[in-house]
């Protein structure tokens, strides 16, 4: 397996990130800061639910009980894309122009007992059903790059070749940019990160930071993941990531003060720009930052919510050009909300 390096994005990366570090997060005394979310597109939303882009960075498109939706961050306006009071929307994935989702299905009985993946292009058209299989209770859906290979309830697909394999795999946490591999979170040690092939369902061990099966976030270099982790030591928290094939690890930034934590991250499609949930000191309501970093650009604060045990931010994600993002905030006056922030 070759690994496709990219030092001049790598050094612009980390001088980047150093800045952050330079920058800190703010004093952890007094008050939270004013708060600064961002649009809200809606307020409310029940249970768990993926978030992804239309290909335009128009839309966001997210799951509500049996109905999958799109918010327009333009106008806030809300529609539906799939509404069926039989079905229970359990994951969405996006690839090209068009939305992949798993829902659970009442076959026969009032009982959910079948998983269906469909997919529909928000633009034009209805729903494709593409396969249906007892509910194995796994609530995800992924989808390759390439649009060839579904991962979906313990299942991996073969689009074009028509077959499917069992996924000995607790988490899928997404495709490879070329699609023959896919990062399986596992939910046993020694060995909490697997590489799994699409060719043949055949698994590779990962290495792993000390943060073993906790997850914060990925990207990729050709077929090697790069696992997002983080370490506090001596009044300091180092970021760094973790070459999932070799294991050889590379700093990102080091983050001197108060106890400082990253609540949750993520990258951008394409590798280029991290979202950051950061958030320092402790006791009651304090601030939490969204820092979005695009490669050779300092650092900037997308957003800032009140973060505390009972609530606070969610996964940011990112549009296909890396220029929104989208997150879903759990705070006490409107519940479960989607907030946006575009031109970042």
């Amino acid at each position: 397996m070759t690994r496709q390096m990219q030092p001049t994005r790598t050094r612009l990366l980390i001088t980047s990130l150093a800045l952050l570090a330079a920058a800190g997060c703010g004093d952890s005394s007094g008050p939270a800061e004013p708060e600064d979310p961002g649009v809200l597109l809606f307020a409310g939303a029940p249970g768990p639910s993926d978030l992804v882009w239309t290909k335009d960075g128009a839309d966001v498109v997210y799951a509500i009980a049996t109905s999958l939706r799109a918010a327009s961050v333009g106008t806030q306006m809300e529609r539906t894309l799939v509404g069926d009071p039989s079905i229970s929307i359990r994951g969405t994935s996006s690839a090209g122009d068009r939305i992949y989702f798993g829902a659970a299905v009442a076959t026969s009985s009032s009982t959910l007992d079948a998983f269906r993946v469909s997919r529909i292009n928000p633009s034009a058209g209805a729903a494709e059903i593409l396969t249906t299989r007892a509910w194995g209770g796994r609530d995800y859906v992924l989808v390759s790059p390439n649009e060839r290979f579904v991962a979906a309830d313990g299942s991996l697909y073969d689009l074009q070749a028509g077959s499917r394999t069992d996924l000995a795999c607790s988490s899928p946490r997404g495709f490879s940019p070329d699609g023959t591999q896919l990062l399986c979170q596992n939910s046993s040690e020694p060995t909490p990160f697997s590489l799994v092939s699409t060719a043949d369902g055949s698994s590779q061990p990962l290495h792993a930071g000390p943060s073993g099966s906790f997850y914060i976030g990925h990207r990729w270099e050709g077929n090697s993941p790069q696992l997002l982790d983080y370490a506090l030591a001596n009044g300091t928290t180092r970021i760094y990531e973790t070459d999932g094939v070799t294991g050889t690890t590379r700093d990102l930034a080091q983050l001197d003060g108060s106890p400082t934590f990253l609540l949750i991250a993520n990258w951008s499609p394409d590798g280029r720009t991290l979202g950051a949930w950061i958030e320092k000191g402790s006791g009651g309501d304090r601030s939490a930052k969204l820092y979005v970093i695009h490669t050779g650009s300092a650092p900037a604060v997308a957003a800032t919510v009140n973060s505390n045990f009972f609530h606070g931010p969610d996964r940011p994600v990112f549009s296909a050009n890396g220029n929104s993002v989208a997150y879903f905030y759990y705070h006490d006056n409107n519940g479960r909300s989607l907030y946006a922030k575009t031109g970042i």
